[in-house]
């Protein structure tokens, strides 16, 4: 791992000494930039991850011991070296209140300076490496938000990495994942009002994180009601699983069967895997907890047979891609999409011959439960529409029956969809709520809730009515009105970015730059001319 440094002193030789003596590449830090005094070094420290800065203290404009009470005031993760005369040796011990690592006197022995920094780096990888793995999915729902990650598995985004060593956490194999499903959960909750089914899952949910033997770890999401998709550091795997589990899953069927006739199945996988590659398992898993005979509470997806998931073009297991694109039309409103898959699916299955055809009804009646539960979480049927196909499906149904079942359920009205009106009601409500909520904490989940409808038909609504998602609108709406303030008020930009939902000053200045591309100083500079720089920072 690279380290950034910054240099500061208001002295040109001593800073080009400083770059150009110590053996900044044996030591693995990158000089990242050098400044004349503290004001140019907390400015640059603002806009780039700055791991360690050497400055001197005595300084125009702002000396070193305000700017190490800068640095630490905005939260940053910088170590602080100050390079200091004897004479200012007090200053050197007052500093350490703001957490400078260590000071160096002058005139400034070169040899010793280079040991220090040394030991200052390794220090720092090596408390960045302790915690790397549990913190970093840990805070995982800080970073990019578990609403965010379950746009991200449904296949309605993609991470991106935009910062140094973001692309590593990434794309390295570190996570194993298990999914949780209730087998007759859609039949079962057919009659449960929308508070019982949350209440329900969110129960679920709470056991499985109090429960599961993953530790810090583990992040629990549920991207659907009845199923839920747990991934968790791959150190952590643990010996006899189904033995430590199985108290777990005990409580889970023990919830399950009181409210319900319901079976709790479970899918492990210990990989490892990126989680870049998430979306990708977490689709494959579904797939094969859904193909698997039931017999087992308990499934190991190394121990699966390959072809049951990866089957061979000609089978009916190999078609888990017309549902995928029914689901896909659905959420997107795309009738004639949902019709060229019926009408794909109809000619295939004119072609088999009666063994394979035996293995399509099953397929097929696979399809019909998975779309049941599509459509319940997008709010597209009604309660005694589901009902009348579930006592469709307790009958003795042929291929011939099935698929059209299937083809009725699919192309059929689609109830709250369907219409227009209550839909844009519905999003100017959304839109209001989240004008008076810009400088709060809130997301999908919160704005979903006080509309009445789920996560998942809201996000639907959302992307069609705005053309955007949720997150881009919340942002541009964000980044409009610090704009609108960083040019009329003279709050500081510390204020008007808490204002708007950003605690953290870095964090603001990164998502104000990659929206406007300028930081929010040189913005209202730009706006106030020359003069406006005076104005509060």
């Amino acid at each position: 791992m690279k380290l950034k440094a910054l240099l500061v002193d208001d002295e040109y030789p001593i800073l080009n000494n400083l770059s150009k003596v110590l053996k900044w590449e044996e030591l693995g830090v990158e000089v990242a930039g050098m400044a004349r005094n503290g004001a140019e070094a907390l400015k640059f420290a603002e806009e780039q991850q700055i791991d360690i800065i050497l400055s001197d203290i005595r300084m125009p404009v702002m000396d070193g011991l305000s700017l190490a009470k800068e640095i630490r005031e905005r939260g940053m993760r910088t170590e602080i070296l100050l390079l200091t005369g004897y004479q200012e040796f007090e200053y050197a011990r007052t500093a350490i209140r703001y957490g400078v690592k260590d000071y160096i006197s002058k005139p400034i022995h070169y040899e010793m300076l280079e040991q220090t920094v040394d030991k200052i780096a390794r220090q720092i990888r090596t408390e960045r490496g302790a915690s790397r793995r549990g913190s970093q999915l840990n805070s995982v729902v800080n970073w990019a938000s578990e609403h965010f990650i379950t746009q991200i598995l449904s296949g309605r985004g993609q991470f991106l990495a935009d910062e140094d060593g973001e692309e590593e956490f990434l794309s390295h194999p570190r996570y194993s994942v298990m999914l949780a499903d209730l087998e007759g959960y859609a039949k079962s909750s057919t009659f449960w009002t929308r508070e019982e089914r949350r209440r329900f899952n969110c129960r679920m949910k709470k056991l499985l994180k109090e429960r599961l033997p993953f530790g810090d770890g583990q992040t629990v999401l549920q991207l659907r009601e009845g199923e839920w998709f747990i991934f968790y550091d791959a150190d952590s795997i643990i010996q006899k699983t189904r033995e430590v589990l199985y108290p777990v899953y005990s409580e889970l069927q023990r919830l399950a069967r009181t409210a319900g006739d319901m079976e709790v199945r479970i899918l492990a996988e210990k990989g490892p895997f990126s989680l870049n590659e998430l979306s990708g398992v977490y689709h494959r898993i579904q797939r094969s907890l859904l193909l698997t005979p039931s017999e087992e509470w308990l499934l190991n997806g190394e121990e699966l047979k390959p072809g049951l998931f990866e089957a061979p073009e000609e089978t009916p297991e190999s078609q888990w891609r017309w549902l995928e694109q029914i689901g896909s039309a659905l959420r997107g409103e795309d009738e004639n999409g949902v019709r060229k898959v019926i009408d794909e699916l109809r000619t295939y299955l004119a072609l088999l011959d009666e063994h394979a055809a035996l293995r399509a009804e099953k397929m097929l009646h696979y399809m019909l439960i998975h779309l049941l539960r599509e459509m319940r979480e997008l709010q597209l049927l009604k309660d005694h529409e589901e009902e009348a196909v579930w006592e469709e499906l307790q009958q003795p149904l042929g291929l011939k029956d099935l698929m059209h079942l299937l083809s009725e359920l699919a192309i059929r009205p689609k109830g709250p969809a369907s219409s227009r009106k209550p839909a844009e009601q519905l999003m100017m409500v959304a839109g209001d709520y989240i004008a008076r909520h810009l400088g709060g904490d809130f997301g999908i989940e919160e704005v979903a809730d006080h509309l009445g409808i789920s996560c998942s038909y809201f996000c639907l609504l959302f992307k069609n009515h705005y053309g955007e998602t949720f997150v881009e609108y919340v942002t541009r709406q964000r980044m409009e009105a610090a704009k609108k303030q960083l040019a009329t008020s003279e709050a500081s930009i510390t204020q008007i970015g808490q204002g708007l939902g950003y605690q953290e000053r870095r964090y603001f200045t990164k998502v104000f730059q990659k929206y406007t591309g300028v930081t929010p100083s040189d913005y209202r500079a730009s706006v106030h001319g020359v003069q406006g720089s005076v104005m509060k920072e």
